[in-house]
């Protein structure tokens, strides 16, 4: 049925899109909507199938910047870093647009608490401040403002707490060992902020990773 194509889009089953979309006669396209707007565009950016969007734009003229009824492109709901790059860097999305609240997308993600480090490269792809005069000093001062410190500062704690150990690589230990020691010393905040300015600072360098939890976030996915 040709309802299954959200399904498929979500799933990241690219057979199964492109065997809707080839039987469909063109009745189905990446920009065909359901009842509230939302495209296979969208379905795919939500759930970080980027070789399913890449097809979609390449093969079969998926518009990157499609709005569902809010408003939202499909940047809007993307929820990990790699898909905002492509969509951004690749695939021509377009960081400014505005949905029916008057969001960008930056804006969607901080509102919805969405991961640091996509926050941080929206937030410099935005326009939001300038990456240059970002990272020059020592320990990454004004690369992130308070409000992302504290979900840094959440995720880090949430990680310690509920993350097993077990099967995690020795470069993954070393960073928790070294977590951990911050948060049971004596200046824990000054320590964990420093190291988190220093990591988001590497990361903007291309050197370095973001420590954060697993904890799904409030998500505007739909099916």
């Amino acid at each position: 049925m040709n309802a299954n194509i959200w399904v498929a889009a979500s799933d990241g089953n690219v057979e199964r899109v492109e065997s809707i979309l080839r039987d469909s006669n063109g009745a189905m396209t990446p920009q065909s909507k359901d009842v509230n707007g939302y495209t296979p565009m969208h379905a795919a950016a939500a759930y970080g199938h980027a070789d399913l969007l890449k097809k979609l734009c390449s093969v079969y003229n998926g518009d990157i910047n499609v709005l569902d009824n809010d408003g939202d492109t499909p940047l809007h709901h993307v929820e990990d870093v790699a898909t905002a790059r492509l969509i951004v860097e690749e695939l021509g999305g377009n960081v400014t647009i505005r949905n029916a609240e008057g969001q960008t997308p930056y804006d969607s993600f901080v509102e919805n608490g969405e991961d640091g480090e996509l926050i941080e490269y929206m937030r410099i792809k935005s326009g939001v401040a300038d990456a240059a005069s970002s990272v020059d000093g020592s320990q990454g001062e004004g690369i992130v403002n308070s409000q992302l410190l504290a979900q840094f500062k959440d995720n880090v704690r949430y990680t310690l707490e509920n993350d097993p150990e077990d099967g995690a690589d020795e470069a993954t230990l070393q960073r928790r060992r070294q977590l951990e020691q911050i948060i049971t010393g004596d200046n824990a905040e000054e320590e964990l902020e420093r190291y988190i300015r220093t990591m988001v600072r590497e990361q903007m360098l291309g050197q370095g990773s973001t420590e954060h939890g697993e904890e799904e976030p409030d998500s505007k996915r739909r099916r």
